[in-house]
């Protein structure tokens, strides 16, 4: 019996074929962007924090890391959070999304979604952890050195307080796929 065992357990931890998601080449943090959500936001309106050229700094780590655009199959959100810095919670947002496009674009659209999160309306949450989208943003960060971020806050209803936030984000370049 005691044969039976080791060898189950050999199996399951020799046996498994390891399964890669790729090597991750770099990560590049952007500095942190303070907001405020004012008061009286309607549901049927977006609220919309743009930063309209933002310095990508894509090819400087590419340098730094020692690495090749034909290295890079990859480009995406590694993680995105925002935070109270008043104390309020986020009950009153339904939806957050952080979009990235062209500088030369006046909007993001839907399509440039890199971080979201869904159903937020009523929970107490002062720390909003945004899941990576799934687009890769791999040609627009080796064509371009400056690009449109957006955060974009869907209302629950009515907003009845400001809230003062922080918004962390970081994007990292993968290869090996």
């Amino acid at each position: 019996m005691r044969y039976l065992w080791f060898v189950g357990l050999v199996l399951v931890l020799c046996g498994c074929p390891r399964s890669t998601f790729g090597d991750r080449l770099f990560e590049i943090n952007y500095p942190v962007v303070d907001i405020t959500i004012p008061a009286g936001q309607p549901s049927f309106r977006t609220y919309v924090v743009a930063q309209p050229q933002l310095e990508t700094g894509f090819q400087q780590a590419m340098i730094d890391n020692g690495v090749e655009p034909s290295d890079i199959y990859l480009v995406g959100g590694v993680r995105a959070r925002l935070t109270s810095l008043s104390g309020e919670d986020f009950r009153e947002i339904e939806r957050i999304e952080l979009r990235v496009c062209p500088a030369s674009e006046s909007d993001c659209t839907f399509i440039d979604l890199m971080f979201s999160i869904s159903d937020l309306g009523g929970r107490r949450q002062q720390v909003v952890n945004l899941n990576p989208g799934e687009k890769n943003f791999r040609n627009l960060f080796l064509e371009r050195e400056e690009v449109r971020m957006e955060l974009v806050i869907f209302p629950f209803d009515v907003t009845t307080q400001n809230i003062d936030a922080r918004l962390e984000w970081t994007i990292g370049a993968v290869g090996g796929l």
